[in-house]
């Protein structure tokens, strides 16, 4: 690639898994596919069969490059980025996109239904929630003691902190609907 090239632009699927390949490299498809499977954060890229023809495009586009395994019958190509891939790669990282900034949260949307449901039924939705983000607040610690990839210290820290930021939502939502019901009982308007 040329310095006047503009390096290809990567979708944020597209860079999460250049870059998994970026930083395990040599590794293989399957291990690849393995790594989202055995992350706790969400990915598109858990499945295989996702994986596997980004993979292939990303060979074919000349962003990673494929070696045999020496002595594997099976055939087992590992893989490892290009310097096309890395220029794509930290274009990708340099890069912010609004999506980035604020993803989009399916708890803060499904709020916005409340009204179809009883009081009770909030207050059990709210309770459920925060104990399912404590669940996975566990196995985003247990992640992280096993993990030793370079900055994975940094990734951990923010998955934590949006748990937590999450949980101190609920909290309020919590306290905002306990504190609506009794203004209700008081006033006679509760059933």
């Amino acid at each position: 690639m040329t310095a006047q090239e503009t390096p290809q632009t990567l979708t944020d699927h597209e860079g999460s898994l250049l870059s998994l390949v970026h930083r395990l490299q040599p590794i293989t498809a399957y291990k690849v596919a393995k790594f989202y499977q055995d992350s706790p954060v969400a990915s598109v890229n858990k499945s295989m069969g996702q994986v596997y023809p980004m993979i292939s495009r990303f060979s074919k586009d000349g962003l990673i490059e494929g070696h045999q395994v020496e002595d594997d019958a099976r055939g087992t190509e590992v893989w490892s980025t290009t310097e096309k891939g890395e220029i794509a790669l930290k274009a990708w990282l340099l890069e912010f996109k609004p999506l980035q900034l604020i993803p989009h949260d399916t708890l803060g949307t499904k709020v916005l239904s409340f009204g179809l449901l009883t009081h009770q039924e909030r207050l059990d939705w709210v309770l459920e929630a925060k104990a399912e983000l404590e669940k996975k607040q566990a196995e985003l610690d247990a992640y992280h003691r096993k993990s030793d990839e370079p900055f994975q210290s940094f990734a951990h820290d923010n998955a934590v902190s949006i748990l937590r930021a999450r949980m101190d939502w609920l909290d309020r939502v919590l306290f905002d609907l306990v504190k609506s019901s009794a203004v209700l009982t008081r006033t006679g308007a509760c059933r």
